[in-house]
């Protein structure tokens, strides 16, 4: 009797007794694979894709039970992979960032999802990134290049400038000496930035000349000895030291000769800048 009943209990037990299917996960760096077994089978598999959390879901109907704990991964595409059995059968697979494509295999008691993994970038070392950092190209032009060159720049055009000025007071001079004759410069007024009126002393006779960048121009001559006599005193060179200190010396009798100088200039200048206005 004892028997009996404990054959009718395992048989009640086997014929009760719910299948169960088995999910097992093989990830390395190559790939994440997971597969389906199942002893009765599947129906209505879907994959599907949810773009706000990057999660990839497989959905299928199974009387069948799985046991599957989530798994997290870590320095992988793949953030974690879980399971759901309420009502359908929900297989999560949550990633990083993208969604990797899975290449999926199905029979009748089987689903293989597999997840090809992207090769891992090797960290490159300090001294191997300064290595791979392209050496500058010698023949491009650097800072200090460019430095040198506007400095030799301006060398150049202050070297101009300089003999510009230099050539410009030595044909001035060429001019005064083109005139026949021993003589010497008494002094100018300048009446304009480019034009001036030059002194000149040969003999006893004083010549007005006019200098422009055209040419010269004789525009005067003063032959009257007492009126000569005040424009030489005008006209005394500071930098010559005889001349300065006689000046000092002979200064109250200067001073006379010295505003006489003035006045005969400026009459000069006056009766020249009519005639230009009358021309």
């Amino acid at each position: 009797m004892a028997k009996k009943f404990l054959f009718i209990l395992l048989f009640t037990v086997v014929a009760f007794q719910g299948y169960s299917a088995e999910l097992k996960a093989n990830v390395d760096e190559k790939r994440a694979e997971y597969v389906f077994t199942f002893q009765k089978g599947y129906s209505a598999f879907e994959q599907l894709l949810d773009e706000t959390s990057n999660t990839l879901i497989f959905t299928f109907d199974t009387s069948e039970n799985i046991a599957f704990e989530r798994q997290n991964y870590f320095d992988m595409p793949i953030k974690s992979a879980y399971l759901t059995s309420k009502d359908k059968k929900r297989f999560f697979i949550e990633f990083k960032n993208t969604p990797i494509e899975p290449i999926v295999n199905k029979t009748n008691r089987q689903i293989s999802i597999v997840f090809p993994l992207p090769e891992k970038t090797p960290e490159i070392s300090r001294a191997a990134a300064a290595a791979a950092v392209p050496a500058a190209n010698p023949s491009m032009p650097t800072t200090s290049s460019y430095i040198k060159m506007i400095s030799g720049l301006i060398f150049v055009l202050i070297l101009i400038f300089l003999l510009f000025f230099v050539l410009k007071i030595f044909f001035k001079k060429q001019l005064f000496s083109d005139i026949p004759g021993s003589g010497r410069l008494l002094g100018k007024v300048d009446l304009d930035l480019r034009k001036s009126l030059y002194f000149y002393e040969i003999g006893d006779i004083i010549y007005i000349i006019g200098i422009t960048d055209n040419g010269m121009n004789v525009i005067d001559k003063i032959s009257d000895e007492a009126e000569a006599a005040k424009i030489r005193a005008g006209f005394i060179k500071k930098h010559d030291f005889k001349g300065y200190m006689s000046f000092f010396k002979r200064k109250a009798h200067l001073d006379d000769d010295l505003t006489s100088s003035n006045a005969i200039v400026e009459e000069k200048l006056n009766s020249i800048r009519s005639r230009k206005k009358q021309s």
